[in-house]
């Protein structure tokens, strides 16, 4: 049967004459007029002409817009594509997951879109793709519902338009043509679908990934905001490079043993003028006192030896005892002229093996120096008093000097505690 045709002008022979030749209209014809289904012969106006049987009815589509129509329907399904594929490449943001009542409901959405985009392709009849509609209910109940559900509604979605196409007549040369079609179209929804699918995932896990890396760089900056605070609130008392050295080791209970060098520093008399201040007068005289000679152990490091790096331990602690004296001076100065009574102080320095680390309970440690050697530095600087001197050293301590000083040996001392008496040593206080 003819279908509807626009005017043209010209003739198509047919040379076989082995094919059954059949008269149609082909010229002077009217829009929107039918020609008749069997034509026997033509109106002398009109004119002839010979087509074969074989070729089928003639059929040009009515308005010129319909191409472009369907080109451009051809175009959204590139435009889909692509679209999720740059975004599933460039995801930004995640999404989170839908509860059952609303997929439930999206997908009765989507199977009733799908129903109703059919009726409207059945309606318009080949001529008028509508197919891109069909990835509404598809995207719809892949994006809420999951990639299976969205599988189903595409597989949905294609036999609709493969019965809406049936529907309309046959209008192929061949009965699998149809059947191709809505398999190309099954293709692209599983595609969609799939790209759909991956491209919330990818959201979905991209949001976990930040919550996580959020949450962990949270908890560093939290720790790092804590052990700052425990840095600076150590180093106001033993020092800030000490309370670096105390942080870099194992926080645990227990120490290690190595060679270090110990410094004692006691005050003169403090107990008797102790009693003649007041307890905020005791507080601020200490104070002052260490204010002014912290800052000589703090520029040596404070701990002399428990750096393993550090090799002239014993160096650093005398050094540290001759800026102590020099301070004391300065301060006794400042004293003599408010006319308060000088600061005597007596320093006693000793090298020996110890333990050095955290000691104590889980609940409250202390960072300190266990061992003979350390008692042995308290007695040494209790000889001050015995020999009239400011500041002495033992044998170990001169021997691990590295640098050239002038020291004086001063009589063997007896000790209490010790075996032997003891080899001590003054410096003259002049350099080499």
């Amino acid at each position: 049967m003819c279908e509807r045709s626009s005017p043209v002008s010209g003739s198509i022979i047919a040379n076989s004459s082995s094919i059954p030749r059949v008269k149609v209209c082909s010229l002077a014809l009217i829009v929107g007029r039918e020609c008749p289904s069997k034509i026997t012969s033509c109106h002398p106006e009109w004119g002839e002409c010979e087509v074969r049987a074989a070729l089928g009815p003639v059929s040009i589509s009515p308005h010129p817009l319909i191409p472009v129509w369907n080109a451009m329907m051809l175009l959204v399904f590139f435009v889909v594509v692509v679209w999720l594929l740059t975004e599933f490449r460039h995801s930004q943001k995640a999404v989170g997951e839908f509860s059952l009542r609303s997929k439930l409901a999206a997908t009765v959405a989507a199977v009733a879109l799908a129903i109703a985009v059919g009726v409207v392709d059945y309606l318009t009849g080949r001529e008028l793709v509508v197919s891109a509609f069909y990835l509404l209910p598809t995207l719809l109940v892949a994006w809420v519902a999951g990639r299976w559900s969205g599988l189903v509604v595409g597989t949905l979605c294609t036999s609709v338009w493969f019965l809406s196409d049936l529907l309309c007549g046959p209008a192929y040369q061949h009965p699998l043509i149809p059947v191709w079609n809505a398999m190309m179209l099954l293709v692209f929804f599983v595609v969609v679908v799939w790209l759909l699918t991956e491209f919330r995932h990818s959201h979905y896990q991209l949001e976990k990934t930040v919550e996580r890396r959020t949450a962990a760089l949270q908890a560093e900056v939290e720790e790092k905001k804590r052990l700052e605070d425990v840095r600076r609130t150590l180093g106001l008392h033993v020092g800030h490079r000490v309370a670096e050295q105390i942080l870099a080791r194992d926080p645990g209970l227990g120490g290690t043993e190595q060679q270090v060098t110990v410094m004692f520093v006691d005050i003169r008399s403090f107990t008797a003028r102790a009693a003649n201040l007041k307890p905020h007068e005791a507080r601020r005289f200490l104070n002052r006192f260490l204010h002014a000679t912290g800052e000589a152990v703090e520029i040596e490091h404070g701990l002399f030896g428990v750096d393993s790096a550090q090799h002239n331990h014993a160096d650093k602690a005398l050094a540290a005892g001759h800026d102590l004296e020099r301070r004391l001076e300065r301060l006794n100065s400042d004293l003599a002229r408010c006319g308060e009574e000088a600061i005597r102080i007596g320093i006693g320095i000793n090298t020996g093996r110890v333990v050095v680390g955290s000691i104590g309970s889980p609940e409250r440690m202390d960072f300190t120096v266990i061992g003979n050697p350390v008692n042995t530095a308290s007695r040494i600087e209790a000889l001050n008093k015995t020999v009239g001197t400011t500041l002495l050293l033992s044998r170990t301590t001169r021997d691990a000097l590295r640098r050239p000083i002038l020291l004086r040996a001063l009589p063997r001392q007896a000790v209490e505690g010790l075996e032997h008496p003891l080899e001590i040593f003054t410096p003259d206080h002049a350099w080499t």
